[in-house]
Order: C-alpha cells, then sequence, then structure tokens
C-alpha cells in the first residue's frame, strides 16, 4: 500500500496514480538533518553537558562501569541503557565525555527515526514533525541523560515508518524487529503496548505480509523480554515475582493520574516521593491540550487527503502508549509520555503543513503556535537544566570533599544520593529517598563487618538511633557525613 507519499498542495493521487507534485525547494531530508543539528546544539545551549549524573543514570551507568561496583538494580528496570553508555562508561568515568556522546547519539537516533518516516513520506510533514518532537523540553533535557524513555520514542516512531514499509519493502520487517528489540530492551512493558498496537495495524496496513510482520514483532519483543525473564529467575527469584515486585515498586494499579500529569507538565521530573508538584501551570494546560487538538485536525487532514492509514497507525500507538501511564500508574514523571509526543508530533506536523497552505492569517496563526511552542519547551528545558545542576555540582562537591577527607573503596555510601555520591567515589550504595531505615540494612550490617568504610550523607533527615554514635563530619552546602569507620 502507497502512503505517506508526497502530495501536491490541495490534493493527493490515489494510491497507483502517478505523482506529479513538484520537489520542494529543499529536499526533506537536508531540513531533516538540520533539524537533527539544531536538536544537538539545543542539548548544548540549554542542558549544560557539565551537567552531573543522576539517580537513575548512576544505577544504570555503575551496571557496566569498571571504577564503581553495581548499584542496586530494582525489578522493573531493564538493561537497554547499561548496554546503550557501556562503551563510553567502560573507558572512562567522566560524566562530561558521557553527556557528549549521548549528545551525538541521540541526534543520530532522532534523524534515523524520523528518516524511516521519510522513506514513507517524502514531504515537509517530516522534519517538521521531528522539529515538533525534538522541541520539547523532555526531549531536549533528556537527550544527553542515560535514560530509556527517548529512546523507547525514536524507537516507536521508527516501528510506525517500517510497519508501513513491509508492505512494499522485503526488509522492511527486519527493521521493525530491530527497533522493537531496542523499545523491550529499553523498558519491556512499553514495547508491549506498542506492539499490540503495531500489529493490530498490521491487520489493516499490511495483510498479504502479516505472517513476516507479527514473527518480526515476536522476535523483536523476544530479545528485551527475554533478557529480562532469564534475569528475573536468576537473581529476582522468578519471572512473576520479578514481575510482582515491578508493579508494587511503580505503583501498579487502576488509577486516574491525569491530574498528576498536568501538575507535572512544567516539572518536577517526578511527581512522587512527596514531591512538590506545584499547581497545573495555565500556560502548560494550553500547550498539552492543544496537542489532541491538533493531532485530531491533523488525522483529518489525512482522511482528506486519502492517506489515513499511516497518520491513524501513528495516532493509535502513541494514545495506547499513554494510557497506562494515565491509568495504570499511580504517580506522574513527564518523561513517561515521551513515546506520545514522538508519534502524535507526525499528525500534528500533518494539521500544521496544511495550515501553512491556506490563507496568509491562518499561516501566521500556525507559525506562531510554531515559534510559542519551541519558545515555551525551550524555556523549560533551561530551567529544569539549570535547577538540575546545581543540585548535582552540591553532590559532586560532597564527592569530592569526602575524596579528600580519604573516602576510598571498599566503601559504602548509605543516603540521600549515596547513589551518585557511590558511584563518583567508586563505592557501593545504598540510597535513601525520605528515611533512613530504622534498623540497620542487612547490606550495612555485612559493610560493618568486614570493616568497609561506610558514610551516611544526608539532607534534612531524621537520624535514626543507630547513627548517632556514628562520627559527623560537616561538608559544605546543605550535606554532612556520618562515618561508621575512619
Amino acid at each position: 500500500m502507497d502512503v505517506w507519499r508526497r502530495s501536491p498542495a490541495v490534493t493527493v493521487p490515489r494510491p497507483g496514480a502517478a505523482l506529479a507534485a513538484p520537489e520542494p525547494a529543499v529536499r526533506p531530508v537536508v531540513l531533516l538533518a538540520g533539524v537533527s543539528v539544531l536538536y544537538g546544539v539545543a542539548q548544548l545551549l540549554l542542558v549544560s553537558p557539565y551537567l552531573g549524573i543522576g539517580w537513575d543514570e548512576a544505577v544504570y551507568a555503575s551496571q557496566v562501569a569498571p571504577h564503581a561496583p553495581p548499584a542496586v538494580f530494582s525489578a522493573p528496570r531493564a538493561r537497554g541503557v547499561p548496554l546503550l553508555v557501556a562503551p563510553v562508561v567502560a573507558v572512562t568515568d567522566s560524566v562530561f565525555v558521557l553527556r557528549l556522546y549521548l549528545t551525538v547519539l541521540s541526534v543520530a537516533a532522532l534523524f534515523g527515526a524520523f528518516y524511516v518516516c521519510l522513506r514513507v513520506r517524502a514531504d515537509h510533514v517530516v522534519p517538521l514533525a521531528a522539529l515538533l518532537f525534538g522541541g520539547c523540553w523532555l526531549t531536549v533535557f533528556y537527550g544527553n541523560q542515560a535514560m530509556p524513555n527517548l529512546y523507547v520514542a525514536l524507537a516507536a516512531v521508527a516501528a510506525t515508518g517500517f510497519l508501513v514499509l513491509a508492505g512494499r519493502s522485503r526488509p522492511a520487517p527486519v527493521g521493525l524487529a530491530a527497533t522493537l528489540a531496542v523499545m523491550s530492551l529499553m523498558r519491556p512493558s512499553d514495547a508491549l503496548v506498542a506492539a499490540a498496537a503495531l500489529a493490530v495495524g498490521a491487520l489493516a496496513l499490511v495483510p498479504r505480509r502479516l505472517p513476516a510482520v507479527l514473527a518480526a514483532i515476536v522476535a523483536g519483543l523476544a530479545v528485551g523480554w527475554g533478557q529480562w525473564a532469564i534475569e528475573a529467575q536468576a537473581s529476582f527469584g522468578g519471572f512473576a515475582t520479578r514481575l510482582r515486585d515491578a508493579g508494587e515498586h511503580n505503583a501498579m494499579g487502576w488509577s486516574v493520574s491525569f491530574l498528576e500529569h498536568a501538575r507535572a507538565l512544567d516539572g518536577p521530573t517526578l511527581c512522587r516521593f512527596g514531591a512538590d508538584c506545584g499547581p497545573v501551570s495555565p500556560v502548560a494546560l494550553i500547550w498539552w491540550l492543544a496537542i489532541p487538538m491538533m493531532a485530531a485536525l491533523g488525522l483529518w487532514v489525512a482522511w482528506r487527503e486519502h492517506r489515513l492509514p499511516p497518520m491513524l497507525l501513528a495516532a493509535g500507538t502513541g494514545v495506547a502508549m499513554a494510557l497506562p501511564y494515565l491509568f495504570y500508574v499511580d504517580y506522574a514523571a513527564p518523561r513517561f509520555l515521551t513515546p506520545a509526543y514522538a508519534l502524535l508530533s507526525l499528525p500534528v506536523a500533518e494539521a500544521a503543513v496544511a495550515g501553512l497552505r491556506l490563507r496568509r492569517l491562518v499561516a501566521v496563526a500556525v507559525i506562531a503556535g510554531l515559534l510559542a511552542h519551541l519558545g515555551l519547551q525551550g524555556a523549560y528545558a533551561y530551567g529544569h537544566g539549570v535547577g538540575n545542576r546545581h543540585g548535582r555540582d552540591d553532590i559532586g562537591r560532597a564527592a569530592a570533599e569526602l575524596r579528600s577527607l580519604g573516602v576510598r573503596p571498599p566503601c559504602l555510601i548509605y543516603g540521600e544520593n549515596g547513589v551518585q555520591i557511590g558511584y563518583l567515589l567508586g563505592c557501593d550504595s545504598q540510597g535513601v529517598i525520605q528515611r533512613f531505615a530504622q534498623r540497620l540494612p542487612a547490606r550495612i550490617r555485612q559493610a560493618l563487618e568486614g570493616r568497609t568504610q561506610v558514610v551516611a550523607v544526608h539532607k534534612d533527615l531524621r537520624l535514626p538511633p543507630y547513627m548517632l554514635t556514628w562520627v559527623e563530619t560537616d561538608l559544605s552546602g546543605p550535606w554532612t557525613a556520618r562515618f561508621a569507620r575512619r
């Protein structure tokens, strides 16, 4: 089925008819390359490459870093991000080098994902969709961070393109399997939802290639889920036990978290563990509500121009990937909806391009909307970059001062942001989010018995009785340290 093809300004030839549209003044692939480069520049300007390492990043990186012991790897996590950062983390502990590596990688991933769609629809809609998605604060802020959601989103975009291409390209199912493998290694649950939506779409789009497409979907899922299941058996007491633990860790169960997601549209990055998510920002809410409205308009335009199926596939897959986080996870993190934003950028761009072809007043309104989107999201990205850098700089200074005090491996850092400090010092770690355990955890007892140096680093956390006898040392900034062994 020939869909997502170049079209004239008003009508689109029916499948099989000759395409008479003139070539665009600037080739779409050149525009896409330019958008991808701008995306990398935005990361470097708005989110400093000197940003310190985050909690989740330290957990992922420590799994493959030779300089630091692996941090506790909780049941819901998957091994995609450790594989992603392994080429750099295996040879250097520099967070700056890691940031530059991830910037380049995310730029290439953005270009590659939307280039697959460009193979299906060779006009300005695809580069504009890449600009819309690449301009989101989430995409910019997490572009050079070792987190899975961006790569799940871009793999989902590429997967929809490969599925449409499967109707006329024999190698396309291989690409579909590869993108689903990436997705399932990053976040197996997201991949499962995406695979279900893509399988339904395959029934309508590629009925003649259905066996090959379904085999590709199953093969892609098997990579990530197979690894997750093997690790569950080896380290988590079995597949069912790990699945249950993952559900408890992520507060999974029927719920409605629209309000939490609305409050987190402009931050914080995690609306959980007592974080003050603040009120709903009216400006951010208008932006959020504009997405489904523009996407619906884009689907209508696609229907009028006889190319609805691929746009409907992208929109349907995006909505399907958002539903579990809106109705089955009892807290919010803005990055959870990244795949939905990526996929919905395609019908939104369809509507925007159609608006640019209409009367001047409509075109001006569309351009103003695009500039407002980029300005608002850029401001959010910069604000989060600055705010997070201050906090992570404090963590880096605390680690440097502990090193100057003689903290060396073997050691264990126990406390708030203990995972990051442990990674920077090459120590084992036990992170604390809200409070210390009222009884000495087993890992800490074992460290003490082995005379491993233990340091509790904390900020405004109530100390349990067993820690009151530990030697206290003031650090600069908001940190203090208590040594169980000097």
